[in-house]
């Protein structure tokens, strides 16, 4: 009889062992697949959006010749700093030739680069805005060997608004985002430390949370999304340092008190557009939505570009009046002492 129990228990115990072995690899190989900067798989993310880029020299990716012409014509710089865990960020800078107290930070997708951006920001900068594209940790020029999902990126975007703050006290910061950068600013919205200098926050095509994104992706893919996605959670805590259970934007959107529009495409194939829903109602802030129907994830701007930035400029007014013009004396003399330098 004893010899039975311990057989059941050795059997037992040897089940136990391989199915968390099979789901530590499975773990292991999803967080490679998705999170991973260095992996080189086949099918995993495409290898030049990890490259470096030199000022100038940008992917041309769903990018058209006029906005590209604008970026190669206009001074950029670049700017680096350090984030709270010590990795090297790099952001690229176009500033107004004469000085603006308007800038916008826009954050871009999952795995891309600086120049993704550039279509978003193009009617900011043609409008007096200062442009900062910071690169999130495991892309382009910023160093980290993983992807942060939005989640691990929201304190350097913070870190970001504190620089422009510090440097220009007057500042009043946008905050634009799309995929996984719109859950960047959604969820910087929500930290105490964010300075009062952002005035609004733009997220276009963000997920609700991290785990509801696995859990949908891999069902669609019929796999166990439960178990693969705590799983792929432990694996990046471990590996990254950070849980799809942390990374939820509906918890911080609750806690932000910065205005907010959420901008969706309707036919969202990779981030349901039920997401967008719930931000919105979650969000306890001024708060706008607008849902173009025909989008798929990202491309709300491409599918209807007047609506687009009709509705982005209707939202920016309402946040940032009309700036009054400085007529005062001194002022008079500052301008006439630049114009004579």
């Amino acid at each position: 009889m004893t010899q039975h129990w311990d057989e059941k228990i050795k059997t037992t115990m040897a089940i136990a062992a391989a199915g968390t072995g099979f789901m530590a690899a499975a773990g292991n190989i999803l967080y490679d697949y998705i999170i991973n900067r260095n992996q080189s798989y086949m099918f995993g993310p495409l290898k030049k959006y990890k490259e470096s880029v030199k000022v100038g020299e940008f992917l041309r990716m769903d990018i058209s010749e006029e906005t590209m012409e604008w970026a190669e014509k206009t001074t950029i710089s670049q700017r680096q700093t350090h984030a709270y865990d010590g990795t090297n960020l790099n952001a690229y800078c176009f500033e107004q030739p004469k000085p603006a107290q308007r800038w916008i930070i826009a954050v871009h997708g999952y795995g891309q680069s600086a120049s993704a951006m550039f279509p978003f920001v193009k009617p900011f900068y043609e409008t007096g805005y200062n442009v900062l594209i910071p690169e999130c940790r495991g892309c382009g020029r910023s160093g980290g060997n993983y992807y942060g999902l939005g989640w691990a990126d929201r304190m350097d975007i913070v870190k970001w608004c504190r620089l422009i703050s510090a440097d220009h006290p007057r500042a009043e910061i946008v905050l634009f985002g799309l995929s996984t950068g719109a859950d960047a600013v959604l969820m910087a919205s929500g930290e105490d430390n964010l300075p009062s200098n952002v005035r609004c926050v733009i997220a276009d095509s963000a997920y609700s949370r991290l785990t509801d994104l696995s859990n949908y992706i891999l069902k669609k893919r019929s796999l166990p999304s439960g178990l693969l996605t705590f799983s792929v959670s432990m694996i990046t805590w471990l590996r990254a340092g950070y849980s799809f259970m942390q990374a939820s934007a509906v918890n911080q959107v609750a806690k932000s008190h910065t205005p907010t529009l959420f901008i969706h495409g309707g036919e969202d194939e990779l981030f349901p557009v039920e997401m967008c829903y719930e931000l919105y109602e979650a969000a306890d802030c001024t708060k706008d939505i607008m849902i173009v129907e025909q989008a798929a994830h990202g491309y709300a701007m491409f599918a209807d570009y007047e609506k687009y930035w009709e509705r982005v400029r209707q939202f920016v007014t309402t946040c940032l009046p009309a700036e009054k013009e400085d007529t005062s004396y001194m002022s008079k003399i500052r301008n006439r002492f630049r114009r004579s330098n």
